[in-house]
């Protein structure tokens, strides 16, 4: 059993579609890390902060999973979208375009600290605008990393992928269950 320490309901989802046990622990985290400078690294020092933060109020808990993710479009991180205009801006630079998600976590259990960085990758058809309207309207673009939803809004518009769904969807769970050996 391991702890998932986030509120992630499409994590939560993730582990208990890749049939990994586990309690979730909703924590609030501070992920302003100010600069986001290099696009490959910043999701991991973004999970390294959770960790700090988790840990010091939680010392002695085991079995803890760290994970969170970024969107990339032309070498511009996207984290979660504030407000209609910063999803709508996310929403616009991913249609028509390459866009990557750079999901990140850590492992911490008893015997076994596992750290991953993985990346997958879309090209998109252009997006119709009365669908991001809808989409954005409906509030599912918030709390996503790039306002992206690849299980929903963006699914259909998929032209090729390169790299795990569930690594775009917020967690390379493929990684972390081969570790777990389930």
């Amino acid at each position: 059993m391991i702890n998932l320490a986030s509120s992630s309901v499409t994590r939560a989802r993730i582990l208990k579609d890749f049939g990994i046990s586990f309690t979730q622990i909703p924590f609030k985290y501070d992920e302003n890390l100010g600069i986001k400078k290099d696009p490959l690294t910043y999701s991991y020092n973004i999970v390294k902060a959770k960790e700090m933060q988790f840990l010091k109020k939680f010392p002695d808990l085991t079995n803890v999973l760290f994970a969170d993710s970024v969107v990339v479009v032309n070498n511009q991180i996207y984290g979660k979208a504030k407000d209609k205009a910063q999803a709508r801006d996310m929403i616009l630079a991913q249609s028509g375009n390459l866009a990557s998600v750079v999901s990140s976590f850590i492992f911490i259990g008893q015997n076994l600290r596992l750290e991953n960085t993985s990346i997958t990758t879309y090209k998109f058809k252009k997006f119709d605008t009365d669908e991001i309207d809808a989409y954005i309207k409906s509030k599912d673009c918030y709390g996503k990393a790039g306002a992206m939803m690849i299980e929903g809004f963006n699914k259909k518009y998929i032209i090729s992928q390169v790299g795990n769904t569930s690594t775009a969807m917020g967690l390379n769970a493929e990684i972390l269950k081969a570790y777990l050996c389930l």
